[in-house]
């Protein structure tokens, strides 16, 4: 029995959408990792510094160091910003580089899938959000994904998505991870595009 062309292009596109999207790897960050119960994911709780101290992107972590000559791509990459803003495009100017100062980012649940994220100045809440997400594998998924294509995607187009989950390391700092994915293809084949997972560590107080 002959199969009509749109059962192949249905198989086709399933099979491609797994492929185009990003996926999360702890390799960069697993020898600080602390693998979470479900039961004591409450462990996230607390206050920790706005801005970054370590960056996990290859096999060897990298020391930020906050200070005049410090790239823009890590002064947006502060806690709050990291976690609440899934588009990369969003993330410029936040917060200027002088403003960064005597900032803490207090994270508390108030149910098993909603994450209160709050920015102090000293003791004034300048941010205050409220993220969903879920548990899995040691860590706080959340659902605030980013998702855009262009042109038809998988046929002539592209498609750009990213995702993040937060964890803590073995002496309690926080853990950002982004699974970034920006892909392009022509009639279902793909061609070099741009996929990474950036790790960023925050120092809890």
């Amino acid at each position: 029995m002959k199969k009509h062309p749109v059962y192949f292009l249905i198989t086709m596109f399933i099979t491609t959408s797994f492929l185009g999207c990003a996926s999360f790897s702890k390799k960069a960050f697993e020898a600080e990792f602390q693998n979470l119960e479900k039961e004591n994911i409450s462990k996230l709780e607390g206050s920790y510094a706005l801005n970054p101290i370590m960056k996990y992107k290859d096999k060897v972590p990298e020391e930020v160091k906050l200070n005049e000559t410090l790239p823009d791509s890590l002064v947006t990459n502060n806690a709050y910003q990291f976690m609440v803003t899934p588009n990369y495009s969003y993330k410029k100017n936040l917060y200027r580089r002088s403003e960064n100062h005597n900032r803490s980012i207090n994270l508390k649940f108030q149910t098993a899938n909603l994450l209160s994220v709050k920015v102090y100045e000293d003791n004034t809440v300048i941010k205050d959000t409220i993220l969903s997400g879920k548990y899995k594998k040691g860590m706080f998924y959340l659902d605030n994904k980013y998702s855009k294509s262009s042109g038809i995607p998988y046929l002539l187009g592209g498609v750009n998505n990213n995702k993040r989950r937060i964890g803590l390391t073995k002496n309690g700092n926080l853990l950002v991870n982004e699974a970034h994915s920006d892909n392009g293809a022509f009639l279902f084949l793909f061609w070099a595009g741009t996929d990474y997972n950036l790790t960023y560590e925050y120092q809890r107080k």
